[in-house]
Parts: structure tokens; sequence; C-alpha cells
């Protein structure tokens, strides 16, 4: 996960959440030319002590803080090779390997949830009731879970009365 920052616009890390530095894998601040040639090395500092405190996302790996400029092609080489330490430092340990098998099975449940909606969304039951229980759910009228239980019936997925206590409406 390459995180890239842009120089400039106050307090750098005031802009950026924690958690989304907490992803990073290599941080790059880009625009490193020109008037913003300053600001980006100035970043960059700032970021430099920030990642070194969050706690290393992978054993034995210090978050790079690079920058980088693809106007004038400086630092482009810097990224690149901090990518393939990365990748090397990945498979050396075989956490590149464990990752790819989560990512392979989180895939696969992407794919499952996509087909699942579509399949639901494009059946003429649930069409034909769709608009009225969203209406009941904006105005209050159906509890979400109900609206659900009563949709996924519809499709067949659930029986809608059973698990509604006291046949909520």
């Amino acid at each position: 996960f390459v995180l890239i920052a842009a120089p400039g616009g106050g307090d750098e890390l005031q802009g950026i959440k924690r958690g989304i530095m907490e992803l990073a894998d290599v941080i790059v601040v880009n625009k490193a030319d020109g008037d913003l040639a300053p600001a980006a090395g100035r970043a960059a500092a700032d970021y430099q002590p920030a990642a070194h405190l969050l706690r290393p996302k992978h054993s034995d790996w210090v978050v790079p803080v690079l920058a980088a400029s693809a106007l004038e092609g400086t630092g482009i080489d810097e990224v690149w090779a901090a990518v393939t330490d990365l990748t090397e430092h990945l498979a050396t340990t075989g956490a590149l390997a464990e990752l790819r098998s989560s990512q392979a099975v989180s895939w696969m449940w992407d794919e499952i949830r996509e087909r699942l909606v579509e399949s639901f969304r494009g059946d003429a039951a649930v069409a034909g009731r769709w608009d009225r229980v969203v209406a009941d759910v904006r105005d209050g009228r159906l509890s979400p879970a109900t609206a659900a239980q009563d949709l996924l019936a519809a499709h067949g997925l659930a029986d809608a009365e059973s698990d509604v206590p006291g046949g909520e409406r």
C-alpha cells in the first residue's frame, strides 16, 4: 500500500487520519518540484517520525517516506526500489504468500457478495416490493431489519414472519 500525500495545505499530519497511515507500506510525498519542492521536503520530514511511531504492519519493515516528482522524474527510482525491497522482504519472511492467500479468499467473498446482490436486485418479486419497502423504512413505518427480512422472503431466502417478533410491519 503506497500512500501518496500532497505537499502543502497546512500541517500535513492533521490532514491524514492515523488509520490510513497505519495501512501504508511506503509513503510518498508527491509534487516535490518547482514551488512545491520546499513544502514537499517539509511534509516528508513531518511524515518520517510519524511513520516510525506507528506499529509496523510487517515485522522488521520500516515504512520509508520519500519525496517524488512525476513531472521532473525525480524520486521515482527510489519509490520503485522501496516497493521492490518490500516485496523481497515479504517473500523472504513468507508474509507475501500469506497476504496473497488472504487476498484470494477476500476476492472470492467479494465475488459472492456481488453475485448475490445482483441476483437479489434482479428478482422480480423483490423489484415489485422495493420502492414501497424503501419508502416505509425512510418514513419510519418499517424497521430496517424487518424490511430486509421482508425483501429476503420475497427472494426466497428467509421467512419474514417467523423471525419478526409480533409480526412487526
